[in-house]
């Protein structure tokens, strides 16, 4: 379905659940189509500590390739249940 909502002239996609798809995937697959917003899975943003936040923000980006663009982020809004300590580790590792 993809490839139809791209001919109707969508450029961007945001949200993202790596059960069912990896955000990977959407780069690897359109990132030269599209541009990608999100990224972190919800499900690893609450449930890994920081060293594993930044391994995961830096093994992801290390595999992103080309891109039509990226905002990197949650994949969807963050919640009032997120240790506020592992969002600022994701925007540290993305930050480099």
């Amino acid at each position: 379905m993809m490839d139809e909502l791209i001919a109707a002239g969508i450029d961007a996609r945001h949200s993202n659940e790596d059960n069912i798809a990896p955000f990977e995937y959407w780069t690897q697959e359109y990132g030269e189509k599209i541009g990608n917003f999100g990224g972190m899975d919800m499900n690893v943003l609450c449930s890994f500590d920081e060293k594993q936040i930044e391994e995961y923000v830096a093994d992801l980006l290390s595999r992103l390739g080309k891109t039509h663009g990226l905002a990197f982020g949650s994949g969807n809004q963050i919640t009032d249940y997120t240790p506020r300590e592992i969002f600022l580790a994701m925007v540290r590792a993305f930050r480099g």
